[in-house]
């Protein structure tokens, strides 16, 4: 993973989803504010490592059941025990509505809040392939997803940059993303061209 080795708690168990949820409290989560927004990424679980980059199939969860039951369930389950530790962390009579994107995702995840396609790359195919693939999740019933616009990996050519913009304006998750060691790709650093067509594309968002 690439915070170094790393464990993954068994999200397969209700007491472990509790837990989790309660880190989430104003006095285990230090300094953290009422507008709290959660990332959930890397919780496939992806295991950089391990055969297929995430657990072993017969790895043994709780009630002895092998990860390969239980695999698209288990990012699910991370979503919701952060969606549920927003929720729980104001009182359920003053709860907030909570944000937490999450990169995997199961059937009823549009309960619990965002989803991102994971890491797609900088080219005219992945730009092409993220809209009918929002389209099919969205008719899922995961209507708030999206793609990182530009692409994670690589670096995109002006043109493809502003393409990507004008289609992400009008996806429902919406934000330029990439890996530390692409370039730089804020809008102001291109062509005065560029920028404004960017510029264009995000105030279109912003007026929907």
């Amino acid at each position: 993973c690439w915070p170094g080795g790393s464990s993954y708690l068994d999200f397969s168990s209700e007491k472990t989803r509790n837990y989790w949820a309660s880190q989430f409290s104003y006095d285990k989560y230090e300094y953290s504010t009422p507008d709290l927004f959660i990332w959930n990424d890397m919780n496939e679980p992806s295991v950089f490592n391990g055969p297929e980059v995430t657990m072993q199939k017969n790895l043994i969860h709780e009630n002895n059941v092998e990860h390969r039951e239980l695999h698209n369930q288990f990012g699910a389950w991370v979503h919701q025990a952060t969606h549920d530790g927003l929720i729980t962390r104001d009182g359920i009579d003053n709860a907030r509505r909570s944000f937490v994107l999450s990169r995997a995702f199961f059937a009823g995840s549009q309960r619990f809040g965002a989803i991102w396609t994971g890491d797609n790359a900088a080219s005219w195919q992945h730009l092409e392939a993220s809209v009918p693939m929002l389209l099919s999740i969205s008719v899922s019933g995961i209507s708030f997803c999206g793609a990182d616009v530009g692409g994670f990996f690589g670096n995109p050519s002006e043109e493809l940059l502003i393409r990507w913009y004008q289609a992400g304006a009008y996806q429902p998750f919406f934000r330029a993303h990439a890996h530390l060691d692409t370039n730089r790709r804020e809008p102001y650093l291109f062509s005065s061209e560029t920028t404004s067509l960017i510029r264009q594309s995000i105030r279109s968002r912003y007026s929907l």
